[in-house]
């Protein structure tokens, strides 16, 4: 049973943010802490298992979650709670769906649950090649972060279409449990995972650019090493 659009006494309001995670680094830890500081009461990262747009991740699934943990748990110590690690995707090991995703989170938590996926620009502008995309907006909001620029889809597009019958503010959205769609002007940092992992496989210093404790656990189990 999918939820209707608006339901104001909602549990909680989560937003989900995926990637590979490889390593997770500032860029996202700042944007789980823009979101929680918007006013969702938690924000879930998802490491992929098997992501379906990308190649495969460096490091092993076990690894990749260890890390996000690791940097969860430094937000927490530094005052941030409610960022927290999920492995609803790695305990899947098929590929890493945003709807089956969704669809697993609908059975397991409360029905009045809000959920806001939560991608960049440069997945919204592919999301018409989704897997079960037309599925999508039933089972949740979706929040797009804009880097930067802003573009713009025309009507017959499915990006256009979402624009003009989902769209919404922040505060309205806050209160949806599904359905609608919100364009966050956010300026993040723009850090990259690969170069990161360029930097450690060269021995270079990486500090600020993860925490502390995810650089410890990369130096421990000798991670990103160069073949």
């Amino acid at each position: 049973m999918y939820l209707t659009s608006t339901y104001k006494n909602m549990n909680k309001h989560i937003a989900l943010l995926g990637g590979t995670f490889d390593p997770i680094h500032i860029g996202h830890l700042r944007m789980a802490v823009e979101l929680r500081l918007a006013g969702f009461d938690e924000v879930r990262l998802i490491p992929n298992s098997v992501p379906p747009h990308r190649p495969q991740p460096k490091a092993s699934a076990e690894h990749r979650l260890s890390m996000v943990q690791l940097a969860c748990e430094n937000l927490a110590q530094q005052g941030m709670t409610g960022i927290v690690a999920d492995d609803i995707e790695l305990k899947r090991e098929q590929p890493s769906y945003s709807v089956a995703t969704l669809e697993q989170l609908r059975h397991t938590l409360p029905e009045n649950t809000a959920l806001s996926w939560v991608i960049g620009d440069d997945a919204w502008e592919s999301i018409h090649s989704w897997h079960r995309i037309n599925e999508f907006l039933p089972l949740a909001n979706l929040v797009i972060i804009n880097r930067g620029h802003e573009n713009q889809f025309s009507v017959d597009t499915l990006q256009g279409q979402w624009l003009k019958e989902h769209a919404t503010e922040l505060d309205n959205l806050l209160e949806c449990t599904n359905g609608k769609l919100i364009r966050l002007n956010w300026r993040l940092l723009d850090v990259s995972a690969t170069y990161l992992r360029d930097l450690l496989a060269q021995g270079n210093g990486a500090q600020l650019l993860t925490p502390n404790v995810v650089l410890d656990y990369i130096a421990e189990y000798q991670l990103y090493k160069l073949d």
